[in-house]
């Protein structure tokens, strides 16, 4: 047997026993691998951040396994009600399909939105009570002093329509707007 029909075998094995959800687990399985491992050999970031991260990117791929197995094969058991067999296996294939697509964008961000937070703040205790008194923001020291007595004041216009047309000096928007 050569090499060309060896690889000609497989590839027809994996077209007919073709099944969505172990292209996804095998990717999912890649990131729930390296995705932590490259976070935490970031030298860029604190050891904190670098920790968090690497979990939570761990844990959204344990729950992420699971689910795609999970939503694909129940979406797959849709098939069982069309009669005819050709039919009914392209239906369970395409069923499969999108079950897998629905794990993708709903089911997984999810069950991940509701188990990862409260698992982290377990492990790295940030389960702290909030303080009843809200924290006070000090602005009035940090910004700049305006002197207004250097402000022109604007002249009465004059006309039938006092209100429409009004003068604009240019020297009071000079120090107005934000810094960069």
């Amino acid at each position: 047997m050569s090499i060309s029909s060896g690889i000609k075998k497989a590839c027809e094995s994996l077209g007919k026993n073709n099944n969505p959800a172990y292209v996804v687990v095998a990717i999912a399985t890649a990131k729930g691998i390296f995705r932590p491992l490259f976070t935490m050999m970031d030298k860029k970031e604190s050891q904190e951040t670098k920790k968090y991260t690497a979990l939570r990117e761990g844990l959204t791929e344990v729950i992420a396994i699971p689910t795609y197995i999970a939503c694909g094969a129940l979406a797959g058991k849709g098939a069982a009600l069309i009669k005819d067999p050709a039919k009914a296996k392209m239906a369970q294939h395409n069923l499969r399909f999108i079950g897998v697509c629905t794990a993708a964008l709903l089911v997984i961000p999810g069950l991940c939105s509701v188990a990862i937070k409260p698992f982290t703040d377990r492990i790295f205790n940030k389960n702290e009570k909030p303080k009843d008194e809200p924290a006070r923001l000090d602005v009035t020291s940090k910004t700049q002093e305006i002197n207004i007595d250097k402000v022109a004041a604007a002249e009465k216009p004059q006309g039938k329509n006092p209100t429409l047309m009004q003068n604009v000096n240019i020297a009071s928007f000079t120090n107005s707007g934000m810094r960069v």
